[in-house]
């Protein structure tokens, strides 16, 4: 930390498991396939999930690149304090406020995922408001444990990494066995569901608007390197977790969306259920058993949006603590009691509060939250990439020969994203809400802190030696 000219404020407690618990919880393949299937079958029916593997595939590469950088640069704030680095400060804060941005959003629209199968284990009527307000309960809850310490969040968390395991697995051991042994559908696998979802054209578009379910799911994986500074040997074991996170994810989530779609008997009636997988599973299952596996996938949701919640107020925290921040003062500042950034939990909090109460539409939020961290992540490796050659060599994460290629795969990977979740007509709104707050995000900065950053006042310190690139490991 002497090194970043930073002093060690926050505790390191986390061991390598729980440097994995924190990016697998928020990856959550049982948070993000249970908030989009549904999405997923009436746009290009079960077929679509072969979007799945895909995006697995480019997501991983980005999270080697990613792990690379963690290990090199293992602070709070993560892409804020890459590219700052490894770019300009400028650009380092544009990329702060993208983060910001959706990990505000993210936190609301995880929990969303959680409140239909709460409403329907309660018998409540699934309406827009009553959905509304177990969100904002649930965010209020998380607040609490994350205000009560690190150590309570990362137990919780831990915890359910093994309930989504035991969730997860446990319904494609079980529901694999039932179809098994019952009867399966093996041919939808390949059902366009057009007849059902009502679609007409060219299915291409139909299935390029399937890959939103792993666009918005297979990310948060760098959230490891966000809490660097509370972990234990963090340049060894975050680019670990983040690596063996996305790959573990993209594994059983392929797995599980087989057998889900080969367990459906009725596509229409699933199409149109209010829950398509709780409907599937009650189907298979009867009520008691799928309300069991409900119940696992409600402790991996709400363990999700709870470690959102504390990467989020880590970004702020990191931030505040450079000045670059509103009110750095008040949102800088560490609990003694607890050693975690209370009041910017606090913002958090209110900020997803705000964003439920506001939000039109579910299919925005998600789609928002998947565009902003592809272009973050864009930003991040293109600014690695023009600054590689002249970095020293590293003792953490080495990708070797293989840097130069991955980049590039990558960033080709990554524009092609963009585009699948900006261009089809579908996401043309979402397209719109990233590019206003990129553009207010802008503005911020011209107006609030460009000058204090060009002066030197703000932002992240030089090194003694007066590297303009500031100290890269």
């Amino acid at each position: 930390m002497r090194t970043f000219h930073y002093k060690q404020e926050l505790k390191r407690t986390l061991k390598l498991f729980s440097s994995f618990a924190v990016a697998f919880s928020f990856i959550s393949i049982t948070t993000g396939i249970f908030t989009n299937y549904g999405f997923v079958l009436s746009t290009s029916g079960p077929a679509g999930i072969w979007t799945w593997p895909i995006v697995a595939i480019g997501h991983l590469i980005v999270a080697i690149i990613f792990a690379e950088l963690a290990g090199r640069i293992p602070l709070s704030g993560y892409s804020y304090q890459w590219v700052s680095r490894l770019a300009n400060r400028g650009m380092g804060w544009f990329a702060g406020w993208v983060a910001f941005c959706f990990l505000v959003l993210v936190v609301p629209t995880v929990d969303y995922g959680m409140a239909p199968i709460i409403a329907q284990l309660l018998g409540m009527e699934i309406s827009s408001s009553v959905l509304a307000w177990i969100v904002i309960i649930t965010l209020i809850v998380q607040a609490f444990i994350n205000i009560y310490g690190v150590k309570l969040a990362t137990k919780i968390n831990d915890t359910a990494v093994y309930t989504e395991v035991i969730g997860m697995v446990g319904i494609i051991l079980f529901l694999g066995a039932v179809i098994l042994f019952g009867k399966a559908d093996w041919s939808m696998l390949a059902n366009t569901g057009l007849s059902a979802a009502g679609s007409d054209g060219s299915y291409l578009g139909s299935f390029i608007l399937a890959a939103l379910m792993g666009a918005f799911t297979l990310v948060g994986f760098e959230a490891a390197a966000n809490l660097s500074e509370e972990t234990i040997d963090a340049k060894t074991n975050v680019p670990k977790a983040m690596i063996l996170s996305v790959a573990l994810s993209g594994g059983i989530g392929t797995i599980f969306l087989i057998i889900l779609s080969a367990s459906i008997t009725d596509l229409a009636a699933v199409v149109h259920s209010a829950n398509p997988i709780p409907y599937i599973l009650t189907e298979r299952f009867g009520n008691i058993g799928a309300n069991v596996f409900l119940v696992l996938c409600i402790i991996s949701i709400f363990a999700c949006g709870l470690i959102i919640m504390a990467s989020a107020s880590r970004l702020i925290y990191a931030l505040s603590r450079d000045n670059v921040f509103f009110a750095p003062r008040v949102f800088k500042k560490v609990s003694t009691k607890t050693s975690v950034p209370a009041n910017a939990i606090v913002l958090v909090l209110v900020l997803g509060i705000i964003a439920v109460i506001f939000s039109d539409s579910l299919t925005m939020l998600v789609g928002a939250t998947a565009v902003l961290p592809a272009v973050l992540y864009l930003i991040t490796i293109l600014a690695y990439a023009l600054k590689i050659k002249d970095l020293p060599a590293t003792d953490g994460f080495d990708l070797g020969k293989w840097r130069t290629p991955l980049t590039i795969i990558a960033i080709i990977w990554l524009v092609f994203e963009i585009g699948i979740l900006t261009v089809p007509a579908d996401f043309h709104n979402v397209a719109i809400v990233a590019i206003v707050l990129m553009i207010v995000g802008a503005l911020v900065y011209f107006i609030g802190f460009r000058k204090g950053i060009a002066e030197g006042r703000i932002g992240i310190q030089k090194d003694e030696s007066g590297d303009s690139h500031y100290h890269i490991g």
